[in-house]
């Protein structure tokens, strides 16, 4: 049976869902992972370890060959291991092993791309003594799924006091990008990159973004409702198109996030190379047909190929929309209200609760419950929204 590797960090990765679609198609799931106890290495039917840190290719590539292991794809969908899944696609000649995506891994050098093709002037560096704007968003380069500690800084005190939580946290050599705070709306744009083309199929309004914190938060609308969204949506579509074009990107999914105002400026915030998370998938499918983890297996066997309107969407509706809800507070949830209980309200089709779920870091989003409904209007979506988040029974201990 031939193999494809998941590779996994922090337990995260996706591993259940790309392991369920391996084994529909008749491939051996294998995790690659730096945990001897990965909480998904029993869904798998091998497991490799790795120090994504301190070991490198060559001493991976050693333990495939001892475990008779020769993959035909790899699967990843962890931001800082794309530099690995590029080098195990090249070693083994597979899809994904494009020098384009390298850049996709960094988000400084995806903003030195786009200034050189003309698409973005925001403000940047990687320096933090060289920030001389402000506000400014400060973030790990590479390593910031989850928008883990993300800061908005007033000052370059403020500034200062980030670099002191790194230290802290033992995290001083983390490599940074301090960019220029961009007001306006966010809003996302998810589709996949095909032969250097960027196809976008779902565009997402997100009115009630936490621009305190710069976690996503409320309501999240497709399809976009605000005028300067819609546009922005265009502008930012044809910026990607651009950079898909210069980079050569093809199989790969695209999670673009970008902020627009008023005003007419569009500026990209950060491209995520895999499909989105939370509720994303269930909307993805929704809105038009597409199960976008079954994409990602596709690309990654590089057998994927897009067709504008196909598949059809399920079913006709106005607005389409989701809600998550987070802790601010460190503990253990528990929730008593239920998936069915949500589920039995007006417009309301998907629900997903995580009882249990533990928060031990408030430096990243901790989404425990979330729900997908639909209406013919903004306003009636957020009647029903209110409904539903006022009927949740729900504790931190």
């Amino acid at each position: 049976m031939k193999s494809v590797l998941i590779l996994s960090k922090w337990n995260a990765g996706g591993v259940g869902f790309a392991v369920q679609r391996l084994r529909a198609r008749g491939l051996r799931p294998v995790l690659i992972s730096e945990l001897p106890d990965n909480r998904n290495r029993d869904l798998c039917d091998d497991h490799v370890l790795v120090d994504w840190d301190a070991e490198d290719l060559p001493t991976l590539v050693t333990r495939l060959d001892q475990r008779g292991i020769t993959p035909v794809a790899v699967v990843n969908m962890i931001e800082p291991l794309i530099p690995w899944r590029v080098a195990i696609a090249g070693h083994y000649n597979l899809p994904g092993a494009g020098a384009g995506l390298n850049v996709l891994a960094s988000k400084a050098l995806v903003r030195e791309r786009m200034r050189t093709l003309g698409l973005s002037a925001i403000r940047f560096c990687a320096d933090p003594a060289e920030a001389d704007f402000f506000p400014a968003i400060v973030k790990p380069s590479r390593a910031s799924s989850a928008s883990w500690l993300v800061r908005r800084v007033e000052t370059p005190a403020e500034l200062l006091a980030y670099q002191q939580l790194l230290a802290d946290r033992g995290l001083a050599d983390t490599e940074l990008i301090i960019e220029e705070y961009l007001p306006g709306t966010e809003f996302s744009v998810d589709g996949p990159a095909i032969d250097g083309r960027f196809h976008p199929v779902l565009a997402v309004e997100k009115p009630d973004h936490d621009d305190a914190r710069h976690h996503d938060a409320g309501l999240r609308i497709h399809p976009p409702q605000q005028d300067h969204v819609r546009e922005g949506v265009r502008t930012l579509t044809e910026a990607i198109g651009a950079l898909c074009a210069d980079l050569r990107l093809d199989q790969l999914w695209l999670h673009v996030e970008a902020r627009a105002d008023e005003d007419g400026r569009t500026e990209l915030i950060e491209i995520n190379p895999r499909p989105a998370g939370l509720m994303y998938p269930t909307v993805t499918k929704e809105v038009t047909g597409i199960d976008t983890i079954e994409a990602l297996i596709s690309m990654s066997l590089g057998e994927f190929t897009f067709s504008p309107g196909q598949p059809a969407p399920p079913r006709d509706w106005t607005v389409i929309g989701w809600v998550d809800v987070e802790a601010d507070e460190l503990g253990t949830v528990e929730i008593s209200t239920t998936e069915h209980d949500l589920q039995a309200l007006p417009g309301v089709f998907k629900a997903e609760i995580f009882n249990g779920y533990q928060i031990t870091d408030l430096e990243k989003e901790n989404f425990f419950l979330r729900f997908a409904l639909t209406a013919d209007s903004v306003s009636q979506m957020r009647t029903r929204a209110a409904t539903a988040l006022n009927m949740l029974d729900y504790r931190i201990k």
